[in-house]
């Protein structure tokens, strides 16, 4: 029998924002284990150790640069940052219920349980993007549905008013205007210095 890991309730909500973001659980076993891969643009370097720093118990190497574009105007090389977790049982039910159907990533039934205050500071650093006195989460890799269950939740949740907003042939979600300073209170504590730009004027 293989080792078991303990993943604290901080750790759970680091993790599921970061699931609704950019995060990704790959598994090679039908499921019954899984490794989280947490992978961001060098702007988001410090995003990606930070998070490193919450999880490293669950990680066996430190994040990893690699190069991922060239300026062919400049010949300058940009790179991205990542860090996999352990290929580990403990997320098998995550795995499940992120990745039903064992590929694509889908919004899970029991969403509104798994977002705390926590989660939605990870997510709004993983995909958030101020507009003007708005905030904008990039939710195009879920379909128009789930983006209109996610209204229903960060209402419920958070008392936070979003809607929907369409972006070429894909969904994402818009805060509107009078919630933001609501959000911002709501999430300012859990934002990291160099993601603090997401809330300022």
């Amino acid at each position: 029998m293989g080792r078991q890991f303990y993943i604290s309730s901080f750790q759970e909500e680091i993790i599921n924002g970061s699931l609704l973001g950019d995060a990704r659980l790959e598994s090679r076993s039908q499921g019954n284990t899984a490794r989280l891969r947490i992978h961001h643009g060098w702007k988001q370097k410090d995003l990606v150790f930070w998070k490193y720093e919450i999880l490293k118990d669950l990680v066996s190497s430190p994040p990893n640069k690699i190069s991922c574009w060239k300026n062919p105007k400049t010949d300058e090389n940009y790179y991205s940052w990542y860090f996999h977790t352990l290929t580990l049982s403990e997320f098998s039910e995550l795995y499940r219920i992120f990745y039903p159907n064992g590929k694509t990533k889908k919004l899970p039934e029991q969403i509104e349980g798994l977002l705390t205050r926590v989660g939605l500071s990870v997510w709004v650093m993983d995909d958030g993007c101020r507009d003007s006195q708005s905030m904008i989460l990039n939710t195009q890799n879920f379909s128009l549905k789930e983006n209109e269950e996610l209204i229903k939740v960060l209402k419920k949740k958070f008392d936070l008013s979003f809607k929907v907003n369409k972006d070429r042939n894909k969904w994402r979600l818009r805060l509107e205007k009078q919630d933001f300073g609501k959000l911002r209170k709501l999430i300012d504590p859990y934002i990291i210095p160099s993601m603090k730009y997401k809330l300022s004027p």
